[in-house]
């Protein structure tokens, strides 16, 4: 019964029952597009740099992520592996090898980043068949080397060519060897395409003339689980001869930046959501002055100020639920739609994608789909709508039925 009532008073003034849902889906669908193109833009720069660089969580030997140096590398058996894939969320663990060098070919010499990796335990956390330019990704232990793009360029290097490497090997050793370019790679990262060397693990650990070192361990995680908690867990059964980090703490600028553009988007949605605020409480107390007469003669005749409360309460929840359900319904299908068709950022104005890839990223922003934007955004409207129902409580339980019914 009171349900019925309050569903026939809403629609008392047509208009203004249309401008105030109007104006809360507007809002609603403002905000639930904004932040899920931010959370697709979020959710797509972090999967490729964690996929291109870090991993979500790296374990290094205790002080080498503060002196990067191979003599502060550590040893692995499988002991250690198995006792860090049995922590729940660890899906994948690899090994690589990271160290400096010069590397020189004819007349041009650069300095770079040699990475010992086994490309079969790469491929668990990155497809290198889309990052493969040229030749194969496919390193045997006779001294092949997969060649970053940008260096490519630099040495004008091509698929058979020679390079020269030299650096500082294991405890005090010297490092030298040639190796032939099998691959040229593109890394989608212009650091690391002007940086980057790879060869097979074994190679490398032969270059510094070392035994079976790794500098790096990356872990990927299986979806839902939290880097921050696996990081946390790993640590726990860890000695203290490891030192343990999210991609967060390995990459904080990137951090920073979503956290900076992340807290631009909550000012904005606070900004709608006073809009919508001010336009409920505006439409609420027209519906109370206006019914004041109304008001005294119910309560007159025998009807509860509780019951009139809900009433109005009632009316207020159906006016926020209609324009709730309309700014989801809008706003769905356009984030589905740019999730499966995202937005080239290239194609917004020349040079957009050569500033975007300046940075690392990727020029395509696809939307997130997640439920939980647009059911958090709802949540909040409805408690804004439980907010604004005190005023009319306290006019109503205020109410004095002989006054209210003077005109």
């Amino acid at each position: 019964m009171i349900i019925k009532i309050a569903w026939r008073n809403i629609w008392r003034n047509k208009k203004r029952t249309l401008i105030s849902t109007l104006s809360i889906s507007g809002a609603l669908f403002l905000i639930i597009v904004m932040r899920s193109m931010q959370f697709g833009f979020y959710d797509n720069l972090i999967k490729t740099v964690v996929e291109s660089y870090s991993g979500y969580v790296q374990i290094h030997a205790n002080g080498y992520w503060e002196k990067q140096s191979l003599d502060n590398s550590m040893e692995v058996d499988d002991k250690l592996i198995n006792t860090i894939t049995s922590i729940p969320g660890v899906e994948n663990v690899v090994q690589r090898v990271q160290t400096f060098s010069l590397v020189s070919k004819d007349e041009k010499s650069k300095g770079a980043i040699i990475n010992g990796i086994d490309i079969n335990q790469e491929q668990l956390i990155t497809d290198w068949n889309k990052r493969i330019v040229k030749g194969s990704l496919y390193l045997s232990h006779n001294n092949e080397v997969l060649l970053a793009e940008g260096l490519a360029r630099y040495f004008n290097a091509e698929l058979g060519d020679t390079l020269i490497l030299f650096g500082q090997g294991y405890q005090g050793m010297m490092a030298a060897g040639k190796y032939k370019i099998t691959g040229i790679v593109d890394l989608k990262n212009p650091q690391l395409n002007n940086l980057a060397i790879f060869m097979d693990i074994k190679s490398l650990n032969d270059y510094i003339s070392s035994e079976n070192i790794v500098t790096h361990l990356v872990i990927d995680k299986a979806e839902y689980y939290e880097e921050k908690k696996i990081a946390k867990e790993i640590d726990n059964v860890l000695s203290n001869d490891y030192e343990v980090m999210t991609w967060k703490q390995i990459l904080p600028e990137i951090d920073q930046m979503i956290t900076a553009d992340n807290v631009g988007g909550l000012i904005m949605a606070f900004i709608l959501y006073i809009v919508v605020c001010f336009g409920m409480f505006g439409t609420v107390l027209m519906m109370t002055e206006e019914r004041k007469y109304e008001f005294g003669v119910l309560v007159s005749i025998g009807m509860s100020k509780i019951k009139l409360f809900l009433i109005i309460f009632l009316e207020t929840i159906m006016l926020s639920s209609i324009g709730v359900a309309i700014g989801i319904i809008l706003s769905r299908p356009i984030a589905y739609y740019f999730n499966k068709n995202p937005i080239n950022l290239a194609e917004l104005g020349e040079g957009m994608d050569e500033a975007m890839a300046e940075f690392g990223f990727d020029p395509i922003v696809p939307f997130s789909i997640s439920w939980d934007i647009p059911l958090s955004h709802a949540l909040i409207i409805f408690f804004v709508s439980v907010f604004i129902s005190i005023y009319p409580a306290i006019k109503i339980f205020m109410l004095n039925p002989v006054n209210a019914m003077r005109k």
